[in-house]
C-alpha cells in the first residue's frame, strides 16, 4: 500500500468514527427525551428510567467506538509502516546522491589515471560488498588488464576475460546479470571460476571511455546471494563517472604527450628537455649531460633518400632508450643530433652509457633494415658550470673533437679554466 492509500484509508476509518458518535450522541439525547416522557406519562419517578436509557445509549456508544477503533489502529499502522518505508527509501536515495557527489568530487581532483583508479578503488570498499575488480583496456582498446581489485575476504572476482569485445557486457554496452554458473545462457567467463566456492551469480556493468566500451566492473557473488538492485545502480553510476573523468585524463595524457614528443622518434623534444633541465636546477640535482650526432648523415640521406633517414634516426632513439634509465632524458634535440640528461649521474656514467650505446647501434644495424652508420659523442657534467647552455656548450666543443679526431668515438669535456683573480 503506498502513502497516499494509508492516509486515505485513516481519514475513511475517522470520517466514519465521527459519524458513528454523532449518531450515538443523538440517540442518546433521545434517549434521555423518551425517557422523560414516560415517566410523565406513567406518572413514576423518571431519574431511574433515564439512568437506564442513558445506560443502553453509553454502552451502544461505546461498543460503536471500540468496533470502529480496530480499523482505525489497523490503518495507522499500515501508514505508520509506509511513512517508515518511505523515510528508509529517501534515506538511501540521498546516501545514493551523496555518494555521487562525493565521487565527482574525488574524481576531479584526480590528475592522472592512477589517480583515478585509486579513487575507483576507495569508492569499491564503501559500495561493494562483495568481491569486485575493474577491468580496463588502454588506449588501444587490445587488452583488458585489472586495473583495481576489491577481494573482501580474500576473494578475487578473478575474470579471465582478456579483450573489450570478449566480454558481454562489453559487447552489448549494457550491465548484465548472471544468476548462476550453471545456467544455460551464464557468460563462458564465468564458469569453473576458482575463486568462489559452490555455484556463483555475476554482475558485469561496462565502463564506457570517450566514447567506447573500454572495460568492465565485475561483482561476483553467491548463487544464492545475488548483487542488490541498488549496489548495482551504484556501480552503474560509478562506472559512469569514472569512465567519464579516465577519458578525460586520458584526452589530457595524449595532448600533453604530443606537445611534450618529438613525432618522428617518440624522444621527448627540446620543450620537454628544457623542463626537466629546470627541474633539476630547482632541485639543486647534479646530472651528466651527452650530446650525440649521427655521422655523415647528410650523405645517408642524399645515397639512400629521406625514408631511410628517418628510419636510421628511429633506430637510433631505440638505441637510446634501451642503454638509459627510466629516470633518464634522451630527447632528439633537432636534425640528427640528440642530447641524454642522466640525473645524479658522474661523467664514468655517462661514458658507460655511450659504450653501451655503441655496441647497441652495431647490434640493431645487423638486422639490415638500415644501412651502416656510426654516431660520435661529446660528453660534460653539470659541476662545470651553472647554466645550461654553458654545459651544452662544453658537450659541443667535445663533440666537435670526436668529429675531427675521425667520427665514431666520444670525447669528454675539459673542465674550464678558473678565471685569474684581477
Amino acid at each position: 500500500m503506498d502513502e497516499r492509500a494509508a492516509f486515505r484509508e485513516v481519514d475513511d476509518s475517522i470520517t466514519a468514527l465521527l459519524v458513528h458518535l454523532v449518531r450515538s450522541l443523538a440517540a442518546l439525547f433521545s434517549a434521555f427525551l423518551v425517557a422523560h416522557f414516560v415517566a410523565e406519562v406513567a406518572d413514576v419517578p423518571s431519574d431511574a428510567l433515564v439512568a437506564r436509557g442513558g445506560l443502553f445509549a453509553v454502552l451502544a456508544t461505546v461498543s460503536i467506538f471500540f468496533a470502529e477503533a480496530v480499523p482505525i489502529r489497523k490503518a495507522v499502522q499500515v501508514q505508520r509502516a509506509t511513512i517508515a518505508a518511505r523515510e528508509e527509501m529517501l534515506r538511501r536515495e540521498a546516501a545514493r546522491h551523496q555518494f555521487a557527489a562525493d565521487l565527482q568530487d574525488a574524481l576531479e581532483m584526480a590528475d592522472s589515471e592512477a589517480d583515478g583508479l585509486e579513487v575507483v578503488a576507495r569508492a569499491f570498499e564503501q559500495v561493494a560488498g562483495r568481491p569486485t575488480e575493474l577491468l580496463l583496456a588502454d588506449s588501444s582498446r587490445a587488452h583488458l588488464r585489472r586495473a583495481v581489485v576489491h577481494a573482501p575476504d580474500g576473494v578475487v572476482p578473478g575474470c579471465q576475460v582478456d579483450t573489450p569485445w570478449a566480454c558481454p557486457a562489453v559487447r552489448r554496452g549494457q550491465t548484465l546479470a548472471f544468476a548462476s554458473t550453471n545456467a544455460l545462457a551464464a557468460c563462458p567467463h564465468l564458469r569453473d571460476r576458482p575463486t568462489m566456492t559452490g555455484d556463483s551469480s555475476a554482475t558485469c556493468i561496462p565502463v564506457t571511455v570517450l566514447g567506447t566500451p573500454t572495460g568492465v566492473i565485475h561483482v561476483l557473488a553467491r548463487e544464492d546471494q545475488p548483487v542488490e538492485q541498488e549496489t548495482v545502480a551504484t556501480l552503474e553510476a560509478l562506472a559512469r563517472q569514472a569512465g567519464a573523468r579516465i577519458g578525460v585524463l586520458r584526452a589530457i595524457a595524449s595532448t600533453e604527450l604530443q606537445a611534450s614528443t618529438d613525432p618522428l622518434t617518440g624522444l621527448v623534444n627540446r620543450r620537454r628537455l628544457e623542463s626537466e633541465i629546470r627541474r633539476l636546477r630547482e632541485t639543486l640535482s647534479d646530472y651528466a649531460l651527452i650530446l650525440a650526432d649521427l655521422d655523415e648523415f647528410k650523405r645517408l640521406n642524399d645515397t639512400y633518400g629521406h625514408e631511410t633517414g628517418d628510419r636510421a634516426l628511429r633506430l637510433f632513439a631505440r638505441v637510446l632508450e634501451r642503454v638509459t634509465r627510466d629516470n633518464d632524458v634522451a630527447c632528439r634535440y633537432g636534425g640528427e643530433e640528440f642530447v641524454v640528461v642522466l640525473p645524479d649521474a658522474r661523467l664514468q656514467d655517462a661514458v658507460a652509457v655511450v659504450e653501451r650505446a655503441r655496441l647497441e647501434l652495431i647490434s640493431l644495424l645487423a638486422n639490415g633494415d638500415v644501412p651502416p652508420f656510426t654516431a660520435s659523442f661529446g660528453i660534460a657534467h653539470s659541476g662545470y658550470a651553472s647554466q645550461f647552455d654553458e654545459v651544452m656548450r662544453l658537450a659541443d666543443e667535445a663533440l666537435f673533437a670526436a668529429k675531427q679526431a675521425g667520427r665514431n668515438r666520444h670525447v669528454v669535456a675539459e673542465p674550464p679554466a678558473p678565471v685569474a683573480a684581477g
